[in-house]
Order: structure tokens, then sequence, then C-alpha cells
């Protein structure tokens, strides 16, 4: 099976891996073909983090369309490109997101230089208030940042 390209429902081009069917922005990107279903995220957790997820890709969808891809490390969220990602830890669950800056908050708990203008960071979700107007907007301005 050979690589394709499609337009499926978007301007930009994407590239389905023929091993796993997961679509990416970019031909041939790197990842792992090792899925895991979204309930084996939340199994055995307390069900408060399943609410926390499903408000966030609430609040995500209404910038436009998202996609929730779970992998077997991270629930990945998508758009045109990845913008961020989610990991269930023992209490809480750690957003990780895109910007094209460096970010000064005391809630950010890990930034990573990923490029010249390309910055990961993440910040930890403990309950539906955490999703202020200020985490939004971070999720806002990665959900158009094209990397």
């Amino acid at each position: 099976m050979s690589p394709k390209a499609s337009s499926k429902g978007s301007s930009t081009a994407t590239w389905e891996c023929p091993t796993c069917r997961r679509r990416f922005a970019k031909a041939h990107q790197w990842h792992s073909c090792e899925t895991k279903k979204l309930e084996e995220h939340f199994r055995g957790r307390d069900p408060e983090l399943r609410g926390i997820f499903d408000e966030l890709v609430r609040r995500l969808r209404k910038l436009g369309p998202v996609e929730v891809d779970p992998v077997k490390t991270s629930i990945n969220l998508t758009a045109r490109h990845h913008f961020g990602a989610v990991t269930v830890r023992g209490n809480f669950l750690r957003l990780g997101f895109l910007s094209d800056h460096r970010i000064e908050d005391h809630r950010i708990v890990h930034v990573e230089r990923l490029g010249p203008a390309k910055f990961g960071h993440s910040v930890v979700l403990e309950s539906v208030g955490d999703l202020d107007r200020v985490v939004m907007g971070w999720l806002a301005a990665a959900y158009d940042f094209r990397s």
C-alpha cells in the first residue's frame, strides 16, 4: 500500500499513513502507529478528569474543527495541524500546546524550544475552572499556529 495525498474536507492536502490510517499535514510525517482508545486513557481515573477533557474539546470546537487522536502516550489535538496534546496523569491532565513565542506565566509548568519561532508549553488542568480565558486564548493561538 502506498501513501496517499487527499484534500478531503480541507484546502490543505493531508497524508494518510498506510499502516495506521491516521492523517497528517506533512507527507511521511514521523509518528508512532500505536494507538489507544480514548476510554483507555481515562480508565480507573477520577471521572472529573474526563469531564475536564470533554469541556476542553467542546470549547476548542468553537474555534473550528478539532480532531481528537488518542495514541499510546497522549491524546493529540489537531486541526489543520497538530496544535496540542493531553496526557492523563494521576489526578490531573497535562495539556501541551504550541506557540510562536515563549509564554511567561506561573501556570506554565514546562517550556521547550522546538525551533527558532516554535515553543511547546505545558499547563496542569485540575478542574474546569483551569480552562479560563487566558488558557483558552493560548489554545486559540495554538489552533491558528502553523508549524
